[in-house]
């Protein structure tokens, strides 16, 4: 059988992508084989929301071509779709954007057939374009694309270039891969997309819309949100969440800054004053909620009271985890020519100043479900030759003295009994 590898850099939208784009090679006959072992084709979904992300997808080619020279190489996605020059330089045989995610087998026969190299980049229309999966292999939880694009120009980012116009899937084709996955013997599902909170927005629906109708799925005991921008967790969407049991009670919140300067700079919608508020009702409203944000550290002219506006609000809260970035500088972007840039060696301490509060605050927030119960959905791999892991809906991993393998992809109920670090040891209490 002809042997094909992926690679995915990045998001769970990527990650959804990837399984979409594997499902169609295994239709066609084609062996799915490790990225680490030899392919004769490997498909690396890119990324570029960072610098970072363009390394990681450069190096993943060349690895892919070191490996198995007389392979055929395919770099798709967001990093081709907006730096595409950058790849010309590489040994990639297809180059290709997004919209080719949908049809990358047929590329990969045209360039086996015709021994050319492929330049495929369409321009990224309004139009939504299904991809329907069947499974999500390797994991315990699927993903569902429900929207793509964004049609915000946050100042320091690209993906509003690399995914195109903010664009919804239908509701009754969101239903019916549902139900398809459910029946498959998922009891817990991920909906992903660029801008989640953007949901149905041009079709007259909301969110919560969405919300309702996958909550009447029979079989369906957990949603989870992978994320969703600040002022898209409306009154009305907080009041859904507490009173849903289905919603996990988990909620990423991209904050990015919270001085009022740079979040102008940023183009961000909304200043520090909304930020408190926001927060203080969900705390408020949502009982035992994780919380997780994003933040972006030395953007062009952050000064220490900026960062120190940022770094006490995470103080002030009980915010269960972050994700920090150094800024990254992306060509094309409209802060790539803002000036004064913050020197490296500052940008690197002030990381490390919130990495030190954010181990602090994940402990402390787990160690408060010692003695508690906790619904969590059991990962489909061990944790490690003592633990098999479990998922919370709050997004707390949870670490069991028990070989849950026939139980994996389960909701279950587990009780706290000791927090190590940034984990909660638990014993089954259902099951």
């Amino acid at each position: 059988m002809k042997r094909v590898a992926f690679h995915t850099i990045g998001c769970k939208l990527n990650q959804f992508e990837t399984e979409f784009m594997r499902e169609q090679f295994e239709k066609r006959g084609w062996s799915v084989v490790p990225f680490e072992d030899i392919a004769d084709v490997y498909v690396i979904n890119t990324c570029t929301v960072t610098s970072k992300a363009d390394s990681k997808s450069r190096q993943s080619i060349r690895q892919a071509k070191r490996r198995n020279p007389s392979s055929l190489v395919v770099a798709v996605g967001c990093y081709p779709q907006v730096y595409s020059e950058d790849l010309l330089k590489l040994e990639a045989d297809i180059i290709a954007g997004n919209k080719e995610k949908l049809k990358v087998v047929e590329l990969v026969d045209e360039a086996i057939k015709n021994r050319n190299k492929i330049v495929k980049i369409e321009p990224l229309d309004g139009l939504f374009h299904p991809m329907a999966i069947e499974k999500f292999s390797g994991y315990s939880r699927a993903f569902v694309k429900i929207q793509d694009g964004c049609d915000k120009r946050c100042t320091y980012c690209v993906v509003w270039m690399a995914r195109g116009p903010s664009r919804s899937a239908p509701v009754d084709f969101i239903l019916d891969e549902v139900k398809r996955l459910v029946s498959s013997g998922y009891e817990e599902i991920v909906l992903t997309g660029t801008n989640i909170g953007d949901y149905g927005k041009k079709e007259g629906l909301t969110l919560i819309t969405l919300l309702e109708r996958l909550s009447n799925v029979e079989g369906l005991k957990k949603i989870r949100l992978s994320s969703i921008e600040p002022v898209d967790v409306t009154d009305d969407f907080i009041g859904f969440v507490r009173n849903n049991p289905k919603i996990c009670r988990h909620l990423h919140i991209p904050v990015q800054s919270v001085s009022d300067r740079i979040l102008s700079l940023m183009g961000r919608d909304y200043n520090e004053k909304f930020l408190r508020k926001l927060f203080e009702k969900i705390f408020t409203e949502i009982p035992d909620v994780g919380v997780g944000v994003d933040i972006i550290v030395g953007f062009p002219t952050e000064t220490e009271e900026d960062f120190n506006k940022t770094f006490k609000f995470i103080e002030d809260y009980p915010i269960y985890y972050m994700h920090i970035f150094s800024y990254s500088s992306r060509p094309k972007s409209k802060a790539f020519n803002f000036r004064p840039k913050v020197r490296p060696d500052i940008i690197r301490k002030r990381w490390e100043m919130l990495n030190e509060l954010k181990s602090e605050k994940k402990r402390e927030f787990v160690s408060k479900f010692v003695g508690k119960t906790l619904m969590g959905t059991v990962e489909s791999r061990p944790f490690n030759d003592t633990y098999w892991s479990a998922i919370s809906e709050n997004y707390i991993q949870l670490l069991v003295k028990e070989d849950l393998s026939d139980k994996a992809g389960r909701v279950l109920s587990f009780k706290g009994i000791c927090s190590i670090e940034d984990k909660l040891i638990v014993e089954l209490v259902e099951g």
